[in-house]
């Protein structure tokens, strides 16, 4: 009687085991579901599947007698079986960033396996091919078999249990190269693992007083709660190591600027040392962790931003780089967040703002009222011998005025973004003529552009680098004359042309503006044409400077079409 009582214990925990680790696997499938697409995820649900077809088809066998039904139940654990070792393989060369590997024939050849194995277990009546003398046995009052595996099965098992054995490797190599990351999920998953290798082992090899048992879906019960701890406890399809594989290819910790790795789901996987001293990260166990808490701000904001200001009484300024992590696929697996210094060039930059505005208004009020004196003194005093003296004053007042002035219409204009609209060309040049005519009263400016021009441009940049070009000409020529054209070219651009009749422009205030570095002005002319300079920069255009009779500048418009 205690006999009895002891195997139907045994039976009950048997069954029950098996039949735990069926639904529980079940319940795993359903959770990872919100994963599917991440890195090793599909195929890991698809194993997960597949031992879920082990599991519960063993568990009806186990209470089936009948010797037809009872074998095509066990052909369903055999399919199983067959299928969960490469498919694991095939989770672990995706989740490791080792992807390329699934597309090539040597692992087509894998599957081909249980491909096979599938459908010789399905077909098992009409050949022997995967095992022969099947015999229903009744161990603890189950329904048990015992058979001879043929080469083919044996072929399969121990494929299932290289291709298994092969992604714990590989799982164990990430751990070993990425840290502590992911040092517990691939621990258990690793440890998981070996759970039915066991149970495979003992069946294959007949080994225990029940052969005709088979141990594995019992087994299988501890390898999905230690499944379940490594997806649902942990990060382990929260991030993956793609991100870690692709900043590797990156050179993590070759710049000396602080660097950090992001996956898909914004999350900080890992940092250089100089991020660590940033930050103020002390411990690689805290890791994953989201942008916005390393951070104080969220990726999204930094990207558009541009920046961050990192500390407190002693901020630091950081100009923000970003750049994709794709792996071998071109499948964005995260991006790489590189700051850079940026702190003296701000603190500068303000610097000469403040500067700039100071001396701009200064000058201003202070020139006008030495200029203000100066008519004074002229109109009042009777010595001719001071006339020439007060003249030079108000003379040079007024070309210091004068600078101040296009400096600051160009600073207006630079503090804004370029605005491209259509402009008639025509009413842009009597503007242009009308403003300057009542500086320079005698002087002729030739206008020659067609009535029906039409141009794309910022109206305010091109005035400016026109006017400063015309008012360089009619203020540095015995001849106060210049002309200006606007045409089209073959090409779709807009040709603007400033000519006048004077002397070539002296080389020396060409050459640093054609090399783009300014040392010294010499005088004030070369305002003007830094002005001129700027403004077409600014257009995203070309300048030109030649001679032809006198000095021609020509000024081409980007692309019109």
């Amino acid at each position: 009687m205690f006999r009895l009582v002891v195997f139907g214990l045994v039976a009950a925990v048997f069954v029950f085991a098996t039949l735990a680790a069926g639904v529980g696997t079940i319940g795993l499938v359903w959770y990872l579901d919100r994963h599917r697409g991440s890195a090793g995820a599909n195929w890991f649900i698809a194993t997960l599947t597949a031992q879920v077809l082990v599991t519960l088809s063993y568990a009806v066998a186990m209470l089936v007698s009948q010797p037809t039904a009872r074998a095509y139940l066990e052909a369903l654990t055999w399919t199983g079986l067959a299928w969960m070792g490469p498919l694991f393989m095939g989770f672990a060369l995706e989740y490791t960033g080792r992807e390329r590997f699934v597309h090539t024939y040597g692992f087509g050849l894998i599957l081909l396996v249980p491909t096979v194995t599938t459908a010789l277990a399905l077909t098992h009546p009409y050949h022997g091919l995967l095992w022969q003398g099947f015999e229903l046995l009744s161990p603890f009052g189950l329904s048990g078999a015992l058979y001879t595996i043929q080469p083919w099965g044996y072929l399969a098992v121990a494929v299932t249990f290289a291709a298994a054995a092969v992604g714990v490797l590989l799982l164990v190599e990430t751990t070993l190269a990425y840290g502590t990351l992911y040092r517990r999920e691939a621990a258990a998953i690793a440890l998981s693992t070996v759970f039915p290798a066991i149970g495979i082992v003992t069946w294959v090899l007949r080994i225990g007083p029940y052969p005709e048992l088979n141990l594995t879906p019992a087994l299988l019960l501890p390898h999905s709660i230690l499944d379940a701890y490594a997806f649902v406890g942990t990060h382990m399809f929260e991030t993956n190591p793609t991100t870690q594989r692709a900043a590797e290819r990156s050179a993590l910790d070759d710049l000396e600027d602080p660097l950090f790795a992001v996956d898909t789901e914004q999350q900080v996987v890992n940092l250089n040392d100089r991020a660590e001293t940033l930050f103020g990260v002390t411990d690689d166990d805290l890791l994953p962790v989201p942008v916005e808490t390393l951070v104080g701000t969220s990726l999204d904001v930094m990207r558009e931003v541009g920046e961050i200001t990192v500390g407190g009484p002693d901020s630091r300024i950081f100009a923000v780089s970003y750049t994709e992590l794709t792996d071998t696929h071109d499948t964005v697996v995260g991006g790489l967040v590189v700051l850079y210094d940026v702190t003296a060039e701000r603190q500068q930059k303000q610097q000469l703002t403040v500067l700039n505005r100071v001396l701009r208004h200064n000058m201003r009020n202070e020139m006008t009222v030495i200029k203000g004196h100066a008519n004074l003194i002229r109109d009042e005093i009777d010595d001719e011998r001071l006339e020439l003296p007060a003249e030079a004053i108000i003379d040079s007042s007024e070309s210091l005025l004068s600078i101040a002035e296009k400096a600051q219409d160009f600073d207006r204009l630079r503090r804004r973004d370029p605005q491209v609209v259509e402009v008639d060309a025509v009413d842009l040049l009597a503007d242009i003529r009308a403003e300057l005519l009542d500086g320079f009263p005698d002087a002729t400016i030739d206008l020659d552009v067609r009535e029906d021009t039409q141009i794309q441009t910022d109206p305010g940049l091109l005035t400016v680098a026109l006017s400063n070009l015309v008012e360089n000409a009619l203020d540095h020529g015995d001849e106060s004359y210049a002309s200006v054209s606007i045409s089209q070219t073959q090409d779709g651009r807009a040709e603007c042309v400033v000519a006048d009749r004077n002397d070539r422009i002296n080389e020396a205030e060409l050459a640093p503006i054609r090399a783009g570095d300014e040392t010294q002005l010499e005088h004030g002319s070369s305002i003007g044409l830094w002005i001129v300079t700027w403004s077409v920069t600014a257009m995203n255009a070309d300048i030109d400077f030649d001679y032809d009779d006198g000095n021609v500048v020509t000024i081409t418009l980007p692309d019109q079409r």
